[in-house]
């Protein structure tokens, strides 16, 4: 109990000393965080056609033997048509949503240490404003105010910013993973 006192206590004090721009990062943060858990969500392949999510994530990890489920896609696409436009469109449904989605997070994340940067530019005028003021009975209260809203949010932009990416850059290159193991493996179904 005293540990989340504690904790509500430092983020009210950031939120006081952070101003508007730190309640706009943790909006961010939010907005980042659905983001992520969005493409993770996707990269399990939640709708997958003719095989099931578990099946279609065994057969395009490169470390699974997945002989069995890669016969089983194999019997299932034996009745199409036109087997090469058929696997097209499985592609396009696995890859689709994650495809759309990661241009999206990469933005979000890049925002995040430039709104950090946007509480700086904030807290420097605020810092000037108070270093100008020819009536505040304080100045270095003012000063020194608008240096912890530079600070902060400098900071928390970066924290928000830093390991987002590095999470997402992870997703990204899981996905491609997914992509070229999924064109290995249409590549054998068209050879046979």
């Amino acid at each position: 109990m005293p540990l989340l006192r504690d904790i509500l206590t430092e983020i009210q004090t950031l939120s006081l000393e952070g101003g508007w721009v730190f309640w706009a990062l943790l909006v961010l943060a939010f907005g980042i965080a659905f983001a992520l858990l969005s493409l993770w969500r996707s990269l399990r392949f939640p709708d997958a056609p003719l095989l099931d999510s578990r099946e279609w994530a065994n057969l395009l990890n490169p470390h699974a033997n997945a002989a069995d489920t890669a016969n089983t896609l194999r019997s299932r696409l034996r009745n199409s048509v036109d087997r090469s436009a058929r696997l097209q469109e499985i592609g396009q449904h696995l890859f689709s949503t994650p495809r759309r989605r990661f241009p999206f997070a990469f933005v979000l994340i890049g925002a995040a240490p430039l709104v950090g940067l946007l509480g700086t530019v904030s807290g420097m005028f605020s810092t000037f404003q108070g270093m100008a003021s020819p009536n505040a009975a304080s100045p270095i209260d003012v000063i020194s105010q608008g240096i912890s809203e530079a600070l902060i949010t400098t900071q928390t932009g970066l924290v928000i910013g830093v390991p987002t990416f590095i999470v997402c850059a992870w997703l990204k290159s899981r996905f491609d993973q997914q992509v070229l193991a999924f064109h290995r493996i249409e590549s054998q179904l068209l050879q046979n």
